[in-house]
């Protein structure tokens, strides 16, 4: 083997080790980071890829290690190769650069004199590039929710990264969960805050972030709804109402409103004409408040200014005597009457003012304020049923409402005496503690002089 075969033999070898080494050193200088979001918005995925939806702008963010390029070209096609150049339109090819030379951000491939880019909003923040993009809407296939696209960098005319992006038709749709009915409990003739006996959410089961708003019309002066008002996709946002309550008059009160998403005007590109689609409204929870007095029925009477307020159910024992209060209110003349069945006897009726009356009695009842009757009763028999029958005649009209009570056993003296008992070991058990509290205070007190 001759002088010149052992120079050849050798210097294959040599390559042969360092090629390695070789192809590390490229990659480094051409080593790049992708990252793909909407505006103010964290990478959604799906397949583990990126996801771009059409018509939303977004930022495609690469990094790279090394500014050695005139031009930074990003290459986004429908598929797995790029379209031949008679073929390209926005159903299939875009194509975004930044010049290095001039500091532009450049739409390479428009169509119809539209542009897919926002260049106020791109930016380069030392060696990360910032491009804002679009795509229409119309680059979907017909009839189908997302499709597999590919994401091509390059430096001049060299591709240093290549990955699939889901590219998915734009989708904007809200649902509502629980809460279909929410109660509020007001008193008569009070300005008072008050919250509503139940929440409701709403999810946003689109691919976009959508602004709610909850909409109760003219109430919504009075009433505050708290929750999120931006809500991103598939997340919930769980909503709580407050009613600042004016002095209003017994009633029941019903309020519809309704429920809207719209997407945020900044997410949306509008450099090309194309519609998105819009949020149908949901039926926002029904309010009902009630003015009256709390547990108690509040009952319109019909073809009437009237409104008439009664417990319905009620527990005593036997032997027992309670003052059960009924409230008349709204404009107009009203005469009260009131029975019993065999199980109550009626001992007493008082007006307004706490002066005993008989009855039937004439009321003239206001917008302005309440009118009291209490009814003492006392209860005869255990395991029976004792029903109130109030009768009130407005006119010619007689409506009759009724509290029905349950009469349980008497209360043993044994009974009454044990509960007196430990009302009294409590009060001492009070007053022992309070003591020692004392003590212990005064001692410290003293040992700190």
């Amino acid at each position: 083997m001759n002088h010149k075969t052992h120079m050849v033999i050798f210097i294959v070898l040599f390559l042969a080790g360092v090629s390695p080494f070789l192809s590390v050193f490229a990659s480094a200088d051409d080593e790049v980071t992708i990252n793909i979001h909407m505006i103010e918005e964290t990478t959604r995925t799906r397949f583990d890829n990126p996801v771009i939806v059409a018509g939303i702008l977004h930022f495609i963010n690469v990094t790279v290690e090394t500014q050695d390029f005139q031009e930074l070209i990003i290459k986004f096609y429908e598929g797995s190769s790029i379209p031949d150049e008679e073929d390209r339109d926005e159903t299939n090819y875009y194509e975004w650069k930044y010049d290095t030379n001039s500091q532009q951000w450049i739409d390479v491939k428009q169509y119809d004199g539209y542009t897919y880019i926002n260049n106020s909003r791109c930016v380069k923040t030392n060696n990360i590039y910032s491009f804002c993009i679009g795509v229409n809407p119309n680059s979907i296939s017909e009839n189908l929710e997302y499709e597999n696209w590919t994401l091509e960098v390059f430096k001049d005319e060299n591709s240093i990264y290549s990955g699939t992006v889901v590219a998915e038709e734009p989708k904007i749709g809200i649902a509502k969960t629980h809460g279909d009915v929410i109660l509020f409990y007001v008193d008569p003739f009070t300005n008072m805050t008050a919250s509503g006996h139940d929440y409701f959410s709403v999810k946003n089961v689109g691919n976009i972030p959508i602004f709610i708003n909850v909409d109760y019309e003219s109430y919504d002066e009075i009433l505050t709804v708290a929750g999120d008002t931006k809500i991103t996709p598939d997340n919930i946002s769980t909503y709580y109402i407050t009613l600042s309550a004016e002095s209003w008059k017994p009633s029941i009160i019903p309020v519809s409103g309704t429920i809207s998403g719209k997407i945020p005007d900044h997410y949306i590109l509008t450099t090309a004409p194309f519609t998105l689609p819009t949020s149908p409204g949901l039926n926002a929870p029904k309010l009902t408040i009630n003015v009256g007095h709390g547990n108690y029925v509040v009952q319109p009477i019909s073809d009437t200014y009237i409104v008439f307020q009664y417990r319905e159910d009620l527990e005593m024992s036997e032997g027992e005597v309670k003052d059960i209060p009924v409230y008349i209110s709204g404009e107009g003349v009203v005469t009260f009457d009131v029975r019993s069945n065999e199980n109550l006897d009626i001992l007493k009726v008082f007006d307004n003012q706490d002066a005993e009356v008989n009855t039937p009695l004439e009321i003239t009842s206001t917008n302005t304020s309440e009118y009291n009757v209490t009814v003492r009763v006392k209860a005869l028999r255990e395991n029976t049923t004792g029903f109130l029958y109030y009768n009130l005649t407005i006119g010619e009209e007689t409506e009759t409402f009724i509290t029905q009570i349950s009469i349980g056993p008497p209360v043993s003296p044994a009974e009454e005496t044990i509960t007196l008992d430990i009302q009294i070991i409590i009060a001492i058990l009070v007053i022992i503690c309070l003591v020692i509290v004392y003590v212990v205070y005064t001692q410290m007190k003293y040992r700190r002089r």
